[in-house]
């Protein structure tokens, strides 16, 4: 019981260092991407190449993601705080939400459409090569 706890310390302390870390290069670089998506690219980037190990922060992912749900609290809150600027506007906001969706939807299709397709093509190189 008590390692397990040490375990959700120790990978709770690696996702706020990291976390950090990314907000603190966002600050002073004043580059245009979001400290969390740096965030993810940097753990990702770190995992794979070992440098955090998955048994490290596997048990506070499964935790955080377990309750997520609670998170979304305070954003249904919002959204009734501000029902009467919701009501005004539902359709340019339900217009927009459907055209982003439907364009994100479709980008994210030709891109790993375009990546499965250089992936075989680099495979049948790698076999008529070698």
């Amino acid at each position: 019981m008590f390692s397990r706890i040490i375990k959700h310390f120790i990978g709770l302390f690696i996702l706020c260092a990291i976390q950090f870390i990314c907000n603190c290069i966002v600050k002073y670089t004043h580059i245009i991407i979001p400290s969390p998506i740096l965030g993810i690219i940097l753990f990702a980037f770190l995992l794979k190449l070992n440098i955090i190990k998955k048994d490290w922060v596997k048990d506070i992912c499964n935790l955080l993601l377990k309750y997520m749900p609670l998170l979304f609290v305070p954003l249904f809150v919002g959204i009734i705080s501000y029902y009467s600027i919701l009501q005004k506007n539902l359709i340019p906001i339900a217009m927009n939400v459907i055209l982003t969706t439907t364009i994100t939807l479709i980008v994210t299709a030709i891109f790993v459409e375009n990546v499965i397709k250089f992936v075989r093509l680099h495979k049948i190189r790698k076999i008529h090569n070698g």
